[in-house]
């Protein structure tokens, strides 16, 4: 994933640089206590943050639902993929806010695994 930036509105863009080595359908949030939310997924899904006023430097991906990168699994019929990637953000407060993402092998009450929708509160401490 690629991050370019405009100092003028979007007139103009720097030159794109990576900013993680996969993702897809970014969402970014700012949260009114200055930091700022990056989600995205494939593989996985993955949070990210920057405390700098201008989302210049990215803090490692916090893995919220993991992957074993296995693609064996698809050569043989299965699938290698845990989620569609695909996340939405809502702030709740100054330092918290929800985030809803699929879940491709959820264990259901009896041991079923199941598709489904999580949504997680998060709190994020500027320190």
């Amino acid at each position: 994933m690629y991050g370019s930036y405009s100092k003028d509105q979007g007139k103009t863009w720097s030159k794109p640089r990576v900013i993680t080595p996969a993702g897809v359908l970014p969402r970014l949030l700012k949260l009114s206590n200055g930091v700022l939310v990056l989600a995205s997924g494939r593989p996985g899904v993955q949070l990210r943050f920057s405390t700098d006023a201008r989302g210049m430097q990215w803090s490692r991906a916090f893995e919220m639902l993991p992957h074993d990168n296995d693609f064996r699994k698809e050569l043989n019929g299965g699938s290698a993929q845990v989620s569609c990637g695909y996340t939405g953000l809502l702030p709740t407060g100054p330092d918290k806010f929800l985030i809803i993402y699929s879940d491709f092998h959820y264990q259901a009450t009896g041991g079923a695994v199941r598709k489904a929708i999580k949504v997680r509160e998060v709190t994020v401490d500027k320190k």
